[in-house]
């Protein structure tokens, strides 16, 4: 099923997909066996509704995600960088991954911000909301150039991220923040 251009609340327009990215289905309900599902979420916000933001996995480009876009990515466990790029400054989560896990972190906007959900955060409940109304993305294949085209900045900042340079944009996600 794919999911819909739903409007909720007093939220704004969904934005229309990034050139970056083609329409995808729903996430599936469980990783594949042995690797980790991390869904990343933007939920629709009156504000930013044209302002997309690449988030990436290390150095790999996972999506460019608009007003109410979510993504469903695979990956290995162990330690991740998962960042964002956007008209503001960036941003980026450090995670400890455990296999056959579903981990969920979202965009925050105002600015835009890229941040773990963890057990115990207020935003837990809306997983399922942005779940079922959110308009569900891959990458297409522009995606490449483009993650090409953005190597040197996105390696300059992995590392400013890594050595603890950007601290105050670092946020922490513990290996029991799945859900």
């Amino acid at each position: 099923m794919i999911a819909g251009t739903l409007l909720g609340g007093c939220a704004g327009p969904m934005s229309k997909t990034s050139k970056y990215m083609n329409t995808s289905f729903a996430p599936p309900a469980s990783p594949p066996a042995g690797k980790v599902l991390v869904c990343i979420q933007r939920p629709k916000a009156i504000l930013e509704s044209k302002v997309y933001t690449a988030i990436w996995d290390g150095t790999n480009l996972v999506a460019d995600l608009g007003n109410g876009h979510s993504v469903a990515y695979v990956c290995d466990p162990g330690q991740h960088y998962f960042m964002n790029l956007s008209q503001d400054s960036p941003a980026c989560v450090e995670a400890q991954l455990l296999p056959d896990k579903t981990y969920d972190l979202w965009i925050a906007n105002l600015p835009i911000r890229i941040k773990p959900v963890r057990e115990s955060d207020m935003m837990q409940p809306q997983i399922a909301d942005w779940t079922s109304k959110n308009h569900w993305v891959t990458p297409a294949s522009s995606a490449e150039a483009y993650e090409q085209k953005k190597q040197g900045k996105i390696q300059q900042l992995l590392g400013e991220f890594a050595s603890g340079k950007r601290h105050d944009q670092l946020q922490q996600m513990a290996a029991e923040d799945h859900r």
